[in-house]
């Protein structure tokens, strides 16, 4: 692995005035941000949100409605027979296996 791929060594390569600069240092950490994502992006590594069904409610499957372009995986760590993968219809959670509502 190059150094590329591991960010931590990304600040170590600014020069003392930029570090003083809040502009430049914001807009450095914005671009480390941005070559993270890219990079966790092609990777194929995709991070998911591990949640309890009990959390289900405070993110509600309407947000994410496949028809609009949006979409969402989620880790369910305590659904009914074991922890699981659950995806949003746009109406409701639903686990990956079978497609039965999260409970």
């Amino acid at each position: 692995m190059s150094q590329v791929n591991n960010l931590t060594y990304l600040p170590k390569l600014r020069p003392g005035p930029w570090v003083e600069d809040p502009e430049i240092n914001k807009y450095l950490n914005d671009v480390e941000l941005w070559i993270k994502q890219v990079y966790d992006n092609l990777t194929g590594i995709t991070e998911l949100q591990s949640l309890t069904v009990a959390n289900l409610t405070n993110i509600p499957a309407t947000d994410f409605d496949p028809s609009t372009g949006r979409a969402a995986t989620i880790y369910v760590s305590d659904e009914t027979g074991g922890a699981t993968l659950a995806f949003s219809d746009g109406t409701n959670w639903r686990r990956v296996q079978d497609r039965v509502i999260v409970s």
